[in-house]
């Protein structure tokens, strides 16, 4: 959902950047040493406070908001001395984190992103966590003996584990789902922000890990990289992670079709079909091979719009069904557009799709996801497999919650990464007047119309499957080949 859209839409999936989503332009002088006195620091706390509780939707979804305010209250109790830009910010991580809402999300100011991006504090690797384990799985240094698939074991004297639970608070995500917090951990640049934050600014860092497939830990000092080193390194060493890979295709494996959807959007290759038109030639294909199962591949896929997720689920569903329960918001007008790049227009642009109700908000109506849904044809009446992980987020949770509440799917992989229940969404974005951090508020918030699933959860899929480090380095797929073997046993 974005600001732009009144479609209610996500316009980008939630990548693993979340302190920013791209590295800014060069800022003006930016001093890193220099301090806010405790009023300036308590009068943003107090700020951020009123605007998450004016406007956040789902402020008290997964935690109460009288809570919340306790641990907003203590932090500003512990505010009894001056503060740069990056300590305040360290301090204000978990209060927003807390909310446990993954479209929520706490920044810097974009000059002391440009700072801190610009110094060699990052780690030159490429990180996957499995199974409360971490590995070394692209090597971005100069220390070639350092092979894909070490075990990481230590930083800086640190167990991996130590970091990792000291990390994993501050990362925003619904309900905080454990495996969406660890997928966006695994961003080289947004993990080696908060190793920075979190630990200091080092640039070198004491590796120790166990070779890969074996033998005993050993020690290295690495130097740091700065951000864009870890982007442009990647691409040069493994071109197969730049390589721009359709937002959606489809392949056979076998008599199986395998439905991939990397993100709800319209493929930004001109001589691709748009996405609607893909959809419904798919499924004409299907119909016309007796396709007797499907593959949807949806791990990783952040979002997009929430309108091309449900009409997935249209080509599957039978029979006419609800998609959303409620689209509420707050309010019809907001202070907090005071500290936004919203207009008086946009603003006025907002209140016209709203409705009061009898619950004290306003209905948010005229969105094509509300109301009775009709079946999409043609249809697909075969059994159909989904793969989600911890990267399946956003519109994708939303799909995913339809295909599970109405039993349409059986689901490998790992915990998907939205809750079950819905996200809240329309997405604004205030800056707090003293420090220059920001905050992203989502304004609307989005209730599925499904029932009987843990509040606090995202789904658990019915083949727990998670790949080995030797899977990885291997090139293999064993949640694919875990859904395809399924299939082929059930005919």
């Amino acid at each position: 959902m974005n600001r732009v859209n009144r479609k209610m839409t996500i316009a980008a999936p939630l990548l693993a950047v979340f302190i920013v989503a791209a590295f800014p332009q060069a800022p003006n002088a930016f001093d890193p040493e220099k301090t806010y006195p405790v009023e300036a620091l308590k009068a943003d706390l107090k700020l951020l406070w009123d605007m998450l509780e004016e406007g956040h939707a789902g402020l008290d979804r997964y935690m109460p908001s009288d809570v919340l305010k306790k641990s907003f209250d203590a932090t500003g109790d512990g505010l009894t001395g001056p503060l740069t830009e990056f300590g305040f910010y360290s301090r204000l991580l978990p209060l927003v984190a807390g909310i446990k809402d993954g479209h929520t999300r706490l920044m810097l100011s974009p000059a002391a992103v440009a700072d801190l991006d610009a110094q060699r504090v990052f780690l030159p690797f490429g990180l996957r966590f499995l199974k409360d384990k971490a590995y070394i799985f692209r090597n971005l240094s100069s220390d070639a003996s350092i092979k894909e698939g070490a075990e990481l074991l230590a930083i800086d004297g640190t167990p991996i584990k130590d970091v990792v639970s000291a990390l994993l608070p501050l990362v925003s995500s619904d309900a905080g789902i454990r495996t969406s917090r660890l997928r966006r951990l695994e961003d080289p640049t947004a993990f080696g922000r908060l190793l920075a934050l979190r630990f200091g600014w080092r640039e070198s860092h004491r590796m120790r890990f166990r070779p890969f497939p074996g033998g005993e830990a050993k020690e290295v000092s690495v130097p740091g990289i700065i951000a864009s080193d870890t982007i442009r390194l990647l691409a040069e060493r493994y071109p197969a992670t730049a390589e721009r890979l359709p937002c959606y295709e489809m392949s056979f494996k076998g008599t199986t079709a395998v439905l991939t959807i990397r993100v709800f959007g319209d493929d930004p290759d001109k001589a691709r079909p748009r996405f609607r038109e893909f959809l419904k030639e798919t499924f004409v294909s299907l119909e016309e091979k007796r396709t007797p199962d499907l593959v949807i591949d949806l791990r990783g896929n952040g979002g997009g719009l929430d309108e091309y997720a449900k009409l997935l689920f249209a080509h599957i569903m039978d029979r006419p069904f609800l998609y959303y329960w409620t689209l509420e918001t707050k309010k019809d007008h907001y202070d907090l557009f005071r500290f936004t790049d919203e207009t008086a227009e946009s603003a006025e642009e907002f209140a016209r799709p709203l409705r009061k109700n009898a619950r004290g908000g306003f209905d948010v109506i005229g969105h094509p996801n509300r109301g009775l849904q009709m079946p999409q044809k043609p249809g697909f009446a075969g059994r159909v497999a989904i793969l989600i992980d911890g990267g399946s987020a956003s519109a994708t949770g939303e799909a995913t919650s339809a295909f599970h509440y109405y039993k349409k799917a059986v689901f490998f992989g790992e915990e998907c990464g939205s809750g079950y229940y819905g996200m809240s969404g329309f997405l604004v974005t205030a800056t707090l007047p003293n420090t220059g951090i920001q905050i992203r508020i989502p304004l609307v918030l989005c209730t599925m119309a499904v029932d009987g699933y843990p509040k606090d959860r995202g789904i658990i899929p019915d083949f727990p499957v998670t790949p080995t480090i030797d899977d990885l380095v291997a090139g293999r797929d064993p949640v694919m080949e875990r859904a395809l073997l399924f299939l082929k046993k059930g005919r």
